[in-house]
């Protein structure tokens, strides 16, 4: 095969992975950006939910949360913040008490005055305001189509992948100097025809964003075939036990003998015993293992920057320390897996890599119809090339015949 016939095959294959994955890239670039602020904008569609209305002062969430289980036993909070701003509500997760009857809603907005319920929801996807943001992060993981469309979504994703590294290798140049001759191909010029400005915008960008697009691809990728792919991947290359790896003891869930306050009072000393200077986020409490958890987060708020919080659980009837879920100290498995989410959301560094998502995933979109573009007029070109071939043709053809 000559230099020339690799590069068409590559060529070839390069058009026909961006092609199929097109149309699902753009969505997923477009729901990722809106994702990006997804708090905020759950915040905006949702004000008479989390914003508060009642006065008086605002009291502690672990003493609201205590309030709310006294008055419906009936209820298990699951999972609440502990840093909240005094014009917020409590949003509070809830499954229904052992032998109770299911409340028709898991979360729950209380008053910061008097643990008075405000508004519920059921936490899944929808087109309502309620759940439009677990809606649009549904469609971008699955297509709302389950197991088979996040299978389309990571089959996508491996094209996207595949596509941009052999974007890389298509724009090397033939002959020397290759350096000088390449520089050229990470440039663009308003002033080009629009066909040539289109092409270049293309290819420019890929260069210039190529770490950047990767790690979104290879992200996506280990996301979407995460259980199939990823997770044992990493088994084998790190092995990580997990108590939450076991069967849950309690699967018909049971009744806590310490409270919250509680496992948030021995997280708190066993970060300090520990040496990690973070603060509680979330309390979690896990019905069916009779667990409290505690997120730590270095500013006590639950995000996902570097490889996300250190959780605590504490066994709820004796308060012994039952399982750390630490990243930071030496679980290569536990880091390798906790990395997916905070570099493909962005949260990794904080706001600024969230911005540089967003960026990405404009970025993305313009790839996608730029290259469209000059698939289609070559295409065209080609097309109307061939015709004029089929047409000589045929005018030499009675000449031939009278030769």
């Amino acid at each position: 095969m000559t230099q020339q016939q690799r590069r068409d095959l590559w060529t070839w294959i390069h058009r026909w992975l961006g092609l199929s994955a097109m149309a699902f890239l753009v969505i997923a670039a477009a729901t990722g950006c809106v994702l990006c602020f997804k708090k905020p904008l759950d915040r905006a569609l949702n004000q008479d939910l989390f914003a508060r209305t009642s006065g008086g002062p605002a009291l502690d969430p672990l003493v609201l949360v205590t309030r709310f289980g006294a008055a419906h036993p009936e209820l298990q909070v699951r999972s609440f913040p502990l840093n909240i701003a005094p014009g917020d509500n409590l949003p509070v997760m809830v499954v229904v008490a052992p032998g109770a009857r299911e409340p028709g809603f898991d979360q729950a907005f209380l008053d910061r005055a008097d643990a008075r319920i405000v508004g519920t929801r059921s936490d899944g996807p929808g087109w309502d305001r309620r759940h439009l943001v677990d809606g649009i992060e549904e469609f971008h993981k699955n297509l709302l189509g389950g197991t088979v469309g996040r299978w389309v979504m990571g089959l996508a994703a491996l094209a996207w992948l595949v596509s941009n590294l052999i974007g890389v290798y298509l724009t090397w140049p033939r002959k020397a100097p290759f350096l000088k001759a390449w520089k050229r191909m990470w440039r663009f010029s308003v002033k080009s025809m629009f066909a040539r400005l289109m092409l270049d915008v293309h290819r420019s960008t890929g260069l210039w964003l190529l770490i950047g697009v990767t790690v979104l691809a290879f992200t996506s990728v280990c996301l979407n075939f995460y259980s199939e792919m990823y997770e044992p991947t990493v088994a084998r290359i790190a092995p990580s036990h997990d108590l939450f790896d076991d069967a849950a003891p309690y699967p018909d869930g049971t009744r806590p003998t310490l409270s919250f306050a509680d496992a948030v009072a021995r997280a708190t000393r066993k970060a300090a015993a520990d040496g990690l200077g973070w603060q509680p986020a979330t309390a979690i409490y896990k019905p069916d293992w009779n667990l409290y958890g505690v997120t730590l987060t270095d500013d006590g708020r639950l995000q996902y920057r570097g490889l996300g919080p250190v959780y605590y659980y504490f066994d709820a009837k004796d308060g012994h320390l039952a399982n750390v879920v630490d990243p930071y100290r030496g679980d290569t498995g536990l880091a390798l897996i906790r990395m997916l989410y905070p570099l493909h959301s962005g949260q990794v560094g904080g706001w600024p890599t969230v911005v540089l998502i967003f960026l990405l995933g404009l970025a993305t979109v313009e790839m996608a119809i730029t290259g469209f573009y000059v698939w289609w007029k070559k295409r065209r070109s080609r097309i109307a090339a061939e015709a004029a071939a089929r047409r000589n043709a045929a005018r030499a053809a009675p000449l031939t015949g009278l030769a």
